[in-house]
């Protein structure tokens, strides 16, 4: 049975400056109010603070239900020219959480999204690209792409969950079970919150399934260490959510929140080498079938 709510224990690296009050005379930035953790935006970005601090308010409230962890962070909102001083990923636009516990959005999606598009609409069947656009809409600098624009946004609950996975000491043993654990965190808020979102994430996770053999395996994302093309690193990404589509249809969160408990009490972290073969049983029979499937391409 799992245990109930529980608050977290450990002491967090980012709970120091959390608890020191924002400086926003020095940030430049301007305050959202009304929200459950603080918002914090570039001049001029209020419409799209609000719109990405909504999104991130339901993932914040469904994650916290679902995972019996309240999560702490400061949501930053920024444009290009307050990025460099705020961000600790150079690229604009890649959202991140900083050592001080900010989750750090732009007001824009990053241009590598126009170039998943643009690989999209190469590589896929013309006519899943045109059922796309329909869905998604065209992308503003590749009009024969779809545009991803709000499924980056979407992203959002894929990043709180990796904050509240971080903050609780969670151990997941391998970085790709980790993101598979957000993903399947992001499918289950979406399907919670927001069957329109659902649906566009699954309408492209159903469309990648036909570049099965340009998609990475989980030991090349691990041998790849944060270096995989965005277009490739997508491909993986939506595999894993083709996995988290399919344990939600069977049994909502309660897998996710399984695989939090054990993953906080360290019973999933298989790290030796001959530990390998135990993963894919591990995953179908305390997370799900559909997850232990993607461990058993690890080797192509």
């Amino acid at each position: 049975m799992m245990n109930a709510c529980r608050l977290i224990s450990r002491d967090a690296g980012p709970s120091v400056a959390l608890a020191t009050p924002f400086a926003w005379p020095a940030s430049g930035l301007e305050p959202l109010p009304w929200f459950p953790f603080t918002v914090a935006a570039s001049s001029g970005q209020a419409a799209a603070a609000a719109r990405i601090a909504q999104r991130t308010e339901r993932a914040y409230w469904y994650l916290r239900r679902a995972l019996c962890v309240t999560p702490r962070f400061r949501l930053l909102v920024l444009d290009a020219n307050d990025w460099a001083q705020h961000a600790e990923v150079s690229t604009f636009g890649v959202t991140h959480v900083t050592a001080d516990g900010h989750l750090i959005v732009g007001s824009e999606p990053a241009d590598a999204w126009h170039d998943v598009s643009r690989h999209l609409a190469k590589c896929l069947p013309p006519a899943t690209v045109r059922s796309l656009v329909n869905v998604h809409g065209a992308d503003a600098v590749y009009p024969d792409g779809p545009d991803l624009s709000g499924v980056a946004e979407a992203l959002i609950a894929h990043e709180l969950a990796h904050v509240i996975a971080d903050q609780a000491g969670a151990d997941f043993g391998r970085r790709w079970l980790g993101e598979a654990f957000a993903d399947y965190a992001l499918v289950a808020m979406l399907g919670e919150t927001d069957p329109s979102g659902l649906h566009r994430i699954g309408t492209l996770a159903e469309a990648a399934r036909m570049l099965a053999d340009a998609t990475p395996t989980v030991a090349e994302f691990e041998a790849a260490a944060g270096s995989m093309a965005p277009a490739a690193l997508i491909l993986l990404h939506l595999d894993f959510t083709r996995a988290g589509f399919a344990a939600y249809a069977d049994a909502q969160a309660v897998p996710l929140a399984r695989w939090f408990e054990l993953a906080r009490d360290g019973q999933a972290a298989l790290r030796e080498p001959d530990a390998d073969h135990e993963l894919g049983p591990w995953l179908a029979r305390n997370v799900h079938p559909a997850f232990a499937q993607v461990a058993a391409r690890r080797n192509g």
